[in-house]
């Protein structure tokens, strides 16, 4: 199903980018759908790569439903060895597999290429950097709003925007003339880049609603919308999500409480239909991303000595879940 990349040599970072996406999920199948006009190449295996072998679809917000053909994308086997070459590779898979996807990406960025990691919790640009080096690694965070149904069937459930920034300073910059082509890139599709000098505070926001959200969603089985609905759920988000603000002060990442609140709020309305990433896990009876968000809450609160009882009452509780389908 690979389509021919001929077409397309019309020069290098001025004209056009061969994109990647590494774990085409949610997220990954949002920026694949809107991507699509682009030399793209999708990254997958065993079920989602056979089921992508058909193509994929996306529900809008606006109920428009897009077919993009198997002939609009690569799609390569990422289990395979590999000749294909990328300029930039979007990381969207799953925290746990991080690992796997620093490894592949070595494999298949071409010599100045970029990763970028679109996940949820702390901690992967730097297992990115550990074996591409930082100049080659950018960060990034979305408050766009995709749910998976079928595993090459994606609504996009919030529109939303994709901040991209650097962790440390000899990360390409938005000067850097990769960056600002994937920039027009992104812009073009609608999904809204912002560069944000202050990344790893993004990160930590984002992280604080994963945390308010994701774990009381899938313990309730509720969607994003009746968490703000129900007074019980929204005390308890906001109550961890301030546990967990306190811990990022500790780590020097100053967030204002109010203006993270009134975030939580707005995130909750504009989602209001999604089953976040954490209820789809345990719906499918899979490994949950807890210990890159409460977990990481919880190891760094103990370097300072910081009680988080809210976050590690979450832990024990989408742990359990996770035992009843033996998991562990």
């Amino acid at each position: 199903m690979a389509r021919s990349n001929c077409i397309l040599l019309l020069g290098h970072w001025g004209e056009w980018m061969r994109i990647g996406i590494l774990g085409p999920g949610a997220i990954g199948g949002l920026l694949a759908a809107r991507l699509r006009n682009n030399d793209l190449t999708l990254f997958a295996r065993g079920a989602t790569l056979q089921a992508l072998e058909s193509g994929l679809v996306m529900h809008s917000p606006d109920g428009v439903v897009s077919q993009v053909s198997p002939s609009e994308y690569n799609l390569v086997n990422s289990e395979e060895d590999l000749t294909t070459e990328i300029d930039i590779a979007f990381i969207c898979s799953k925290s746990a597999a991080t690992p796997q996807m620093a490894e592949l990406a070595e494999r298949v960025l071409a010599e100045e290429g970029i990763a970028i990691s679109i996940q949820n919790g702390l901690g992967h640009s730097e297992i990115l950097a550990s074996r591409l080096g930082w100049g080659r690694v950018l960060s990034a965070s979305t408050v766009h709003g995709a749910t998976r149904f079928g595993l090459n069937e994606v609504h996009w459930t919030g529109i939303g925007s994709i901040s991209i920034g650097s962790l440390e300073e000899q990360c390409p910059t938005l000067a850097d003339p990769r960056t600002s082509k994937l920039f027009s890139i992104l812009d073009e599709a609608g999904l809204s880049p912002i560069w944000i000098d202050d990344i790893e505070k993004a990160l930590w926001v984002k992280l604080l609603l994963n945390v308010a959200i994701n774990p009381l969603a899938a313990i309730s089985g509720v969607e994003n919308g009746l968490i703000l609905e129900q007074h019980g759920l929204m005390n308890q988000a906001v109550a961890v999500m301030e546990e967990s603000r306190m811990v990022a002060t500790a780590e020097g990442i100053e967030i204002d409480q109010f203006e993270i609140l009134e975030t939580l709020g707005e995130v909750l309305q504009r989602t209001a239909s999604n089953r976040c990433s954490m209820l789809q896990d345990v719906i499918a009876a899979k490994k949950t991303e807890i210990d890159s968000l409460c977990g990481e809450v919880v190891l760094r609160a103990e370097r300072h000595g910081i009680p988080t009882p809210l976050n590690n009452q979450l832990i024990a509780l989408i742990k359990a879940i996770e035992d009843s389908y033996g998991l562990r």
